[in-house]
Formats: structure tokens, sequence, C-alpha cells
């Protein structure tokens, strides 16, 4: 049952995504218990509560426990058996995937995110490199306030900055001057809420009222752009067994 309950759980957030009855996919609540643990990426963690509670309705005496931690944590937790189900926001290595299975659920789209007053409205690829790399270091040589900018990252173990560090910094690490780094998205919105100058990325999901999304490239993300390839920075979210 230890096996099966892993394989379920995402046969149902697949059937989710795909408006498919989830019943169809699903034992019976009667003859199904147990505990599923997860692991892995902020961004991932309230889509998968989510589909747990669902889970849940069917199968009420299954359990869920479901921690966040960063993609890499995730990849770890389903190598080491600590966790039956990993989360990762980012596309896996050849050498993350061997000896596991994942299975990519959904495309994210990466938010590029500022103060709400920040009149910015869009920056190109080589203009956000240029920011998280120092060669860019005021808002007004980007049509701006004369400003500091104050970059935010995500912490190492973050699927997010690997994504990011992927699309944008062309696999390298970001080397501004006065780089500041967040443990998890909430922690990206506090901080860019406060500090006018700053700007980050946080997953589509993780959006809030306080931030102000940016276009790259002139184009504006939504669910639309990133299904046609023309919003720049997207990534897969993936299960991992």
């Amino acid at each position: 049952m230890k096996k099966i309950l892993p394989v379920l759980f995402i046969l149902l957030f697949l059937a989710g995504c795909s408006n498919a009855p989830a019943t169809a996919v699903s034992p019976t609540a009667d003859n199904l218990t147990g505990r599923l643990t997860f692991a892995g990426s902020t961004t991932m963690q309230p889509l998968v509560s989510q589909l747990a509670d669902a889970f849940t309705v069917l199968h009420p005496n299954v359990s869920m426990d479901i921690a966040a931690g960063g993609s890499n944590v995730g990849i770890k937790a389903v190598h080491d058996g600590t966790a039956d189900i990993g989360m990762a926001s980012r596309v896996l290595t050849d050498e993350e995937a061997s000896g596991i299975t994942p299975t990519t659920v959904a495309i994210d789209v990466l938010a590029i995110v500022v103060h709400k007053d920040n009149p910015v409205q869009s920056l190109t690829l080589q203009q956000l490199a240029n920011i998280y790399n120092g060669q860019v270091t005021n808002w007004k040589d980007l049509g701006g306030l004369d400003q500091e900018i104050i970059p935010v990252q995500r912490e190492s173990s973050s699927g997010s900055r690997g994504a990011f560090e992927e699309l944008v910094l062309e696999k390298q690490a970001a080397s501004a001057p006065n780089l500041q780094t967040a443990v998890t998205a909430g922690d990206v919105a506090a901080t860019i809420s406060t500090e006018e100058g700053a700007i980050g990325y946080v997953g589509f999901g993780n959006l809030e009222d306080s931030l102000k999304l940016l276009a790259i490239n002139n184009v504006t993300p939504s669910q639309e752009t990133a299904k046609d390839g023309t919003y720049p920075l997207i990534r897969p979210l993936t299960l991992m067994t």
C-alpha cells in the first residue's frame, strides 16, 4: 500500500488538472488507509495542499504531511526515502532524475515583481540579468526613479532560484553587491512590499496584491502567454516518487 498511495495521489492530481472526474482514478474510500509525506518546493506546496484536501475527502483514512523546504530538499527526500512524494519547481538534472520517477504535472510562470509604487512596467531579459549581475544598480537607468535597485533572490535550495539562474543568468549565480536572500516566496513578497527599490521573483501562485507584476520583453505573464511560449520565464512543476 505504501507504493500505491503516492501513485494514486499523482493520478488524482493529473485528473484535477485535466478536469477529469477524480473518482475515476481512485478506489473507494473504504479500502484505502495510510499516510503520505511530501517535501520540497514552496511554489508547489499550496497547489499540493489543495489536492491533498480533495484526496482526503475521497479517502478520509489517509493522512497527509506536506512540508516545504525547497526543490533540492524534495529531490533529496525522495532519494533518501524520507518522503513518499517530492515536489520540484525546476528542471531536474539527469543525475537527480536517476532512480526516481518524476512526473510533470503543470507549467508555472516565474513572475518578476517590484514594489507597487515602482513606475517601471517592463524589462528585457538582458536588463533583468544586468540587475542581478550588478551591472545596473539604479532604477533611473531603466526608466524609473533615481533609486537604488535591491535585487532579492531565493535561498540555494529553492527551485525558483534554480529556474531563475537557468532562464535568466545562464546557470550562473547572481552577483549583485547588495543582493538580498529570502527563504520563502512569502519572504520575497514581504521584502518587496516594504523596500521601494526591491525586485524579486515568485511563482505565479505566490503573487500578492502588494506586489507589482512586470512584463518581460514586453510580454505580460499569464496562462495564455505561458501556453503559447511568448512569456520567456516558465518552468515545470514536478512530483517525484
